[in-house]
């Protein structure tokens, strides 16, 4: 008889969220083609995440192992949760379960749930036996240039000529200089008092002296002449003010009371995201966007219930079904972007205690 874990990885080739209730839900994250460092290329891949907040029992993993097991859901119920108490017990044990080809479990310190991906299987159904491969490729040849050189341009040597030292004039050559001037400044006061008495034969030749006319030296100065200037108006002196510092002006300022304001608390969590192409039960395509899921079904009828339920409580309900897999039942209206997706499931999660995924239509 197969075992949960086994079960789990055939539901992941075919859907792409497996709910475990009261454990935690598996989600295949499409993965293109990725280019590796080494020069390798990886496949096309569903990638496998865990997350521990989708606990509500969307019948999917129950119904499934009760067609296959042919048992009642009841049955398949209680052998789903003794697995879970057992997988939880291990991990408080052994500090780590290891989850059958998928990957290992441990608990961190807030003693919330850590998956570790074993990442050996490739879940993607349109890539699976595909592995990773190098292809053949030509390097191109770098041409190798050689580096330019520079001439270098010798300048010639000039000789530096020592400046010209200016010659210092001394107190002794300007004493002379001054002695000099002096000895012809009496010389020529001479000369000039000796052509003056040549005019003047009535002196006796006894006196020599008395021939020097000295009478130009007594001669009475002329008369200066005084300018008077006119007398300009005196100047007025102003006097400056001592400045006077303004007075800072002190406002006034009324106090405003604050008011409380009461701000909601509201939910900030991040929904899930999975991309998958659905049509209507109807056949028809779905409008690429992205649409809230409440759950997933193997049959029509579970769905119908849970239909039911919601439009009772005031939902608009849609039911999609992928080409294989469950079906899915939407609230709402198609929404244009993955951030009013997000938007829409917080207002509404907390309905729902946050069980709730977003799916992106996609259009073939």
């Amino acid at each position: 008889m197969a075992t949960i874990p086994e079960h789990v990885k055939k539901l992941l080739f075919e859907q792409d969220c497996v709910v475990i209730p009261e454990f935690g839900g598996f989600i295949g994250n499409f993965d293109s083609a990725t280019f590796l460092p080494s020069g390798s290329i990886l496949p096309p891949r569903k990638r496998l995440v865990f997350n521990e907040m989708l606990q509500f029992d969307d019948g999917l993993l129950t119904n499934y192992v009760a067609t296959v097991e042919n048992r009642s859901r009841e049955e398949v119920k209680v052998k789903v949760r003794a697995f879970v108490d057992q997988v939880r017990s291990q991990i408080r044990q052994q500090e780590q379960y290891q989850f059958d080809q998928l990957g290992v479990f441990t608990q961190n310190v807030e003693g919330k749930l850590v998956f570790e991906p074993a990442g050996k299987i490739n879940f993607h159904g349109e890539s699976f036996g595909f592995c990773e491969f190098t292809p053949a490729y030509k390097r191109p040849i770098k041409s190798v240039i050689a580096p330019s050189v520079t001439p270098v341009i010798l300048e010639p040597e000039v000789e530096e000529l020592p400046a010209p030292v200016a010659e210092s004039i001394t107190p002794v050559k300007r004493l002379s200089r001054w002695a000099a001037a002096a000895v012809v400044l009496i010389a020529v006061t001479l000369v000039g008092a000796w052509v003056t008495g040549q005019n003047k034969t009535t002196l006796s030749s006894m006196n020599p002296v008395s021939a020097l006319d000295f009478s130009w030296l007594n001669a009475k100065k002329p008369a200066s002449v005084a300018v008077v200037l006119p007398k300009q108006p005196a100047q007025a002196i102003t006097v400056a003010q001592p400045l006077v510092k303004p007075q800072p002006l002190v406002a006034t300022v009324e106090k405003v009371e604050e008011e409380e304001v009461k701000v909601e608390k509201k939910n900030t969590r991040k929904f899930l995201v999975v991309p998958s192409r659905v049509k209507t039960l109807d056949g028809a395509d779905v409008a690429k966007g992205y649409y809230i899921v409440t759950g997933s079904f193997g049959g029509v009828k579970s769905a119908t219930v849970m239909k039911k339920q919601l439009e009772a409580d005031g939902f608009r309900v849609q039911m999609f079904r992928p080409r294989k897999g469950l079906v899915k039942v939407v609230i709402g209206e198609q929404l244009p972007t993955a951030a009013a997706a997000q938007e829409m499931a917080q207002k509404v999660g907390s309905h729902f205690h946050n069980n709730l995924w977003i799916l992106k239509s996609l259009v073939d």
